[in-house]
């Protein structure tokens, strides 16, 4: 049983304490503070709502799993306590690219004047939370498939995390609509996944072949966007991230889904999964836009 002072426990206390003073400061003072947009008084505060919740999910998951830890000797090799967890920050980073969405599109449309500081600010930030997101479901995903071992499973596990990288995928290029967008996101998933594989685990030095996906799809949705709509380009580009799983999520498919180097149905079911992804994520962000155009309404 890992003691609550243990580093990684400690991580987790400062980063959901960063939050909640955040959110607390943020919501404070977007209602006491409203912006003038145009004719309108806005206060973005949809996200830091959300973040809130979040961190209501995550202070429930911490005492949960303590309470177990002082009652039972064994858990479950999935926790419901640790689920819980994973889900408080998938809330949290949703709410935090809900957020910065809203913000980057105002400003990048000119609705809200911002310095060029605080628009590389947001880009950067944008960035951040889209590569958080990733990093927080994929991780789960591969470590249910590290744990249960099972080949069946393994390929809707691979299927999922095919969806996955499309879902994120796709939202962030419609958001931030520039050239190696998702390219950069990849680089900072893929910097964060090294750091703790080779630096703490000790996996042998690999190179990141996950990037070579992600800039495939880059220079595919620039291509195609050229005979066709922007979405219809983004949609048949992600394509390439599940044709090309074995790399997408390497070198986790060397360990876990061996499968995913030859070119049998496996591969057409998480080639699939990454098209459907890609729909959903658009879904998500015309989500997103709904909600930029309500609040403004308001």
């Amino acid at each position: 049983m890992d003691p609550w002072w243990d580093p990684a426990h400690l991580t987790l206390y400062f980063g959901v304490g960063i939050v909640i003073v955040a959110v607390w400061r943020g919501l404070r003072a977007s209602t006491s503070h409203m912006a003038f947009v145009g004719p309108i008084r806005f206060a973005n505060t949809a996200g830091l709502k959300l973040a809130g919740l979040g961190s209501v999910m995550q202070i429930i998951a911490g005492a949960w799993n303590e309470i177990v830890h002082h009652i039972f000797l064994h858990e479950p090799r999935i926790a419901p306590a640790h689920a819980l967890l994973t889900l408080g920050m998938l809330t949290i980073s949703f709410g935090m690219i809900l957020g910065l969405s809203i913000e980057y599109g105002m400003v990048r449309q000119r609705i809200l004047v911002a310095p060029v500081w605080k628009k590389g600010a947001i880009a950067s930030c944008t960035i951040l939370m889209f590569a958080s997101v990733w990093l927080a479901a994929a991780g789960s995903l591969i470590y249910v498939a590290s744990v249960l071992r099972d080949a069946s499973l393994g390929l809707v596990v691979g299927a999922l995390l095919s969806v996955l990288v499309s879902l994120v995928g796709v939202p962030a290029k419609r958001v931030l609509a520039w050239f190696g967008s998702v390219l950069v996101i990849g680089i900072v998933f893929n910097v964060v996944v090294y750091v703790f594989l080779v630096f703490y685990a000790g996996v042998p030095v690999y190179l990141p072949w996950g990037l070579l996906p992600l800039a495939v799809f880059e220079v595919l949705v620039a291509v195609l966007n050229l005979k066709m709509k922007l979405i219809h380009s983004i949609v048949a580009s992600s394509s390439v991230m599940g044709i090309l799983f074995y790399a997408t999520y390497y070198p986790f498919t060397v360990y876990l889904f061996p499968w995913s180097s030859f070119p049998q149905f496996q591969i057409v079911v998480v080639t699939v999964g990454s098209i459907v992804g890609a729909l959903l994520g658009n879904r998500v962000y015309s989500g997103l836009s709904a909600i930029v155009l309500r609040d403004l309404s308001r």
